[in-house]
């Protein structure tokens, strides 16, 4: 009897264990996607173009 109920309780905790790991894998998951749903900005583009602007204002004085 001892036997069966420790069974019932290793049972019992890998699956406590189970959702508590897919619990935190879903948290990561949905901070992954919203990350990288994000706008990202270039940051060479973006200092290609004041570098044109600055050119382009050169050229025209």
């Amino acid at each position: 009897m001892s036997q069966v109920i420790n069974w019932i309780c290793l049972i019992c905790i890998t699956f406590l264990i189970m959702d508590i790991m897919v619990f935190f894998c879903k948290d990561v998951m949905c901070i992954m996607k919203s990350s990288t749903k994000k706008k990202r900005t270039n940051i060479a583009k973006t200092n290609v173009k004041v570098n044109e602007y600055v050119y382009e204002t050169k050229i025209a004085k």
